[in-house]
């Protein structure tokens, strides 16, 4: 057997049981063959060799038959070859030990996790004893398991994992052994689970343990006694907020041991104080529920910090602060929009702004100005006094985009007040000015602050606006401007730029400046051109101005003719974008490819540098630098832009806490820098409740009919037994069928052919 064994490439040391089974379809008729219908076809062929004279070559031709006959009813019977290995396999007793970050809180003066490798030390002869009945396998246990071997526990066995999840390890822990294979299991353990509500333990988690139906024998790594902390936990805050409007902190302060005090709570951005709060910590207490609450003042990702005071003796440190982030972002975009007169241009731009979600509009309209000749009194005309010192005054910063639409100001605005605007501008606000009869020097603004913030130069000319049809063309050369960009196709963009209906009216008289940006303008012929769309920077701020009163066409003419009007609005919201300085619209952009990073993570800090022309600025040396927020300096890397004018910058941060990357760079006279900010976090979620969890510990232990017990350094674990050591014998086999093979036909159809051939040569028919 053993040969054959190895003929069907079975290694018979490994496989050292054999055993031949018959599986026949239909075994009545086997046996039917068998008794009565063999028989006798062996008798008659039996009797048909009487004319064969040798005994010995009659006994042959007998034998072939015979052999063809017993293969074919071997066959029918259907037998298979099984080889069988066998293996004796004990149960198993798992070793849960916990490698949470809370292990490495203090009890005693020295870690919890030290607490436990005493233990095991100590309980060496326990475990080895343990395993004459029992497979021991070690875990290390957190949020997960992980399977370590005996003898590198002590050598890997350190605290470092997030946070603790019982019923997740519970349910991993039975995936891994079938059946009734697991005995037991020894947990050491703090109990800090953050899964568990305090005090309480979850319906799944008593489901899991019910369902192991093992005892669990649970040992406290710890204890709360003489455990002084002061931290803050839970700290619930919406991820962003609105400039202007109040925002609610929420958190609960933990004491334990810190006696009757008042301390002070602290909300801090930066360094400057929110708010403060009195926290009347008592003895008989643990938790303190408080609110905070606070007014943003300027948009933009903020960092704010909570803190209470450090006291000596506290067991943890690290958790009497607390950082977070929150977006403060405009509630919406506010717009002041002044119009000299009611006119289909106006109506429409109004429409685009009122139903920008993103828009909050003040809009006035001058029904009358003086020299009009109304027969009314003015008390009757008008609906409102105008509120110039109001609004060119006490609000002008809380506007984010000015827009004076064929608007004369005097009389309605003091010249002073254009001042205000030009400073307003200067600090990072937008001024837009729309054509019309009363724009630009028609309006009076020659020689004003006004005329220093736009773009453009004003010329004296006898006739500022003149009512003639004309079509815009584009400027090549700012083809990638974000305000011209109505489709992100470069050629799509292009035809519907000439698919637009001809304007009709244009200021006259102006000039670019050096610095300006003519995005759009009318060839008049003889070599006259004239801006018609401008854009330019002056100081923080964006100024646009539009020389035509007469853009609506491209809303009505279209829609009129059966098309669409988002092109007009996607035109006006280019422009807003534009002015306000989305980030989208800046010539240079910093990027990272995640707000949040786990320790150790690495961020890709992302940059992209434009010409003014908005072209990509290839081979362009950048500096940047990334650094922790709280430090002071930094050192800078050089890089180049590709052929995109991008970039990537890798970055692996030093530790937890929040990051500032700064970029800058030097391009056509002009110095650009921005700024991100980026968070990596530690999760020390742990450490925001570092009590010892024994009402989880023995509730874990109750339920399944385990022990509990707090460990002291020096326990005797020998008096833990396990039920049921019995050996389980768990088999192998390998089987082999011996009807359909190849060379079980072969060797019937041998012997029918070689019974042939004899006959054959014999002279028998």
């Amino acid at each position: 057997m053993n040969e054959l064994a190895k003929l069907l490439g079975v290694d018979p040391k490994v496989y050292n049981q054999w055993q031949l089974h018959w599986s026949p379809e239909d075994p009545a008729m086997i046996f039917t063959v068998l008794g009565i219908v063999v028989p006798i076809a062996l008798w008659f062929f039996w009797t048909s060799l009487n004319r064969i004279g040798s005994r010995s070559r009659k006994f042959l031709f007998f034998a072939l038959r015979l052999a063809a006959f017993t293969l074919l009813l071997l066959m029918l019977l259907k037998p298979e070859l099984e080889f069988r290995k066998s293996q004796s396999l004990k149960n198993s007793i798992a070793v849960l030990l916990d490698n949470s970050k809370s292990l490495s809180i203090k009890s005693d003066d020295s870690p919890r996790i030290d607490l436990v490798k005493k233990v095991l030390k100590a309980n060496a002869s326990y475990f080895e004893n343990l395993r004459k009945d029992f497979n021991v396998d070690y875990y290390f246990f957190s949020d997960d398991i992980e399977k370590v071997a005996a003898g590198a526990v002590e050598d890997l066995y350190r605290s470092y994992r997030p946070f603790t999840d019982l019923t997740r390890v519970f349910d991993e822990l039975a995936g891994r052994y079938p059946g009734p294979t697991l005995q037991g299991i020894l947990l050491f353990s703090d109990g800090a689970d953050l899964t568990q509500e305090s005090g309480e333990i979850s319906r799944n988690l008593v489901d899991r343990i019910k369902t192991l139906a093992i005892p669990i024998h649970t040992l406290q790594a710890g204890s709360n006694e003489g455990f002084k902390d002061l931290a803050i936990e839970a700290v619930s805050a919406s991820d962003f907020g609105f400039v202007q409007q109040p925002l609610r902190v929420s958190l609960t302060v933990f004491s334990s041991s810190m006696g009757n005090r008042n301390i002070p709570l602290v909300l801090k951005e930066g360094d400057h104080v929110l708010v403060s709060k009195i926290i009347e910590v008592r003895e008989d207490t643990k938790r303190y529920e408080v609110e905070l609450e606070f007014t943003p003042q300027s948009a933009g990702k903020r960092i704010y910090s909570l803190s209470l005071p450090k006291f000596s003796g506290e067991f943890i440190l690290t958790n009497n602060e607390k950082e977070f982030e929150i977006n403060v972002v405009r509630d919406r975009i506010r717009v002041l929009h002044l119009n000299g007169r009611p006119s289909w241009d106006s109506r429409y731009l109004r429409e685009v702004l009122a139903h920008n979600p993103k828009v909050d509009l003040l809009s006035f309209f001058i029904l009358r100005n003086i020299g009009d000749d109304v027969e009314a009194p003015t008390t009757e005309l008008s609906l409102i006094p105008f509120p110039s010192n109001l609004l060119f005054d006490d609000y002008l910063s809380s506007f984010d985009l000015i827009i004076f639409q064929n608007f004369k100001y005097d009389p309605f605005i003091d010249k002073k007040y254009l001042g205000n605007i030009r400073k307003y501008v200067q600090n990072g606000g937008a001024f837009l000015m729309i054509g019309g009869e009363l724009s630009f020097q028609g309006g009076g603004y020659a020689r004003t602050p006004i005329e220093e913030i736009l773009p453009v130069n004003f010329q004296e000319i006898n006739r500022p606006f003149v009512d003639e049809t004309f079509s815009l063309v584009l400027n090549q050369e700012f083809s990638r401007h974000p305000i011209l960009r109505l489709e992100k196709d470069l050629e799509l963009n292009q035809e519907i730029w000439r698919s637009l209906p001809p304007l009709q009216g244009v200021n006259m008289g102006l000039s670019p400046d050096k610095n300006a940006h003519v995005l759009a303008q009318y060839a008049k012929g003889k070599g006259a051109v004239i801006p018609i769309l401008v854009a330019g920077e002056f100081g923080e701020g964006r100024t646009a101005l539009l020389a035509t009163d007469s853009v609506w066409n491209w809303n009505f003419r279209n829609v009129g003719g059966g098309g669409s009007g988002r092109y007009f609005q996607r035109f006006w919201n280019n422009v807003i974008d534009w002015l306000i300085a989305e980030p989208e619209t800046r010539r240079l952009q910093l990027e990272s490819d995640k707000e949040r990073y786990q320790e150790g993570e690495q961020a890709l800090i992302k940059f992209k540098v434009l010409k003014k022309n908005y072209q990509p600025a290839v081979g362009v040396t950048v500096q940047l630098a990334v650094k922790p927020l709280k430090e002071k300096s930094s050192n800078d890397t050089e890089l180049k832009t590709d052929e995109q004018g991008e970039g990537v910058f890798p970055f692996l941060s030093a530790g937890e806490g929040f990051y500032v990357a700064r970029i800058k760079a030097d391009l056509e006279g002009e110095s650009m820098a921005e700024e991100i900010m980026f968070s990596v976090l530690k999760d020390n979620a742990e450490f925001e409740k570092p009590l010892v969890n024994t009402t989880l510990l023995k509730k874990i232990a109750e339920i399944s009919g385990g022990q509990h017990r707090v460990l002291n350094g020096s326990d005797d674990l020998s008096d833990y037994r396990f039920a049921n050591p019995d050996v389980r014998i768990k088999s192998h086999s390998r089987s082999f069928s011996l009807w359909d093979n190849w060379w079980a036909y072969g060797l019937v159809v041998g012997f029918l052919v070689m019974d042939w051939f004899l006959r054959r040569k014999s002279g028998l028919s």
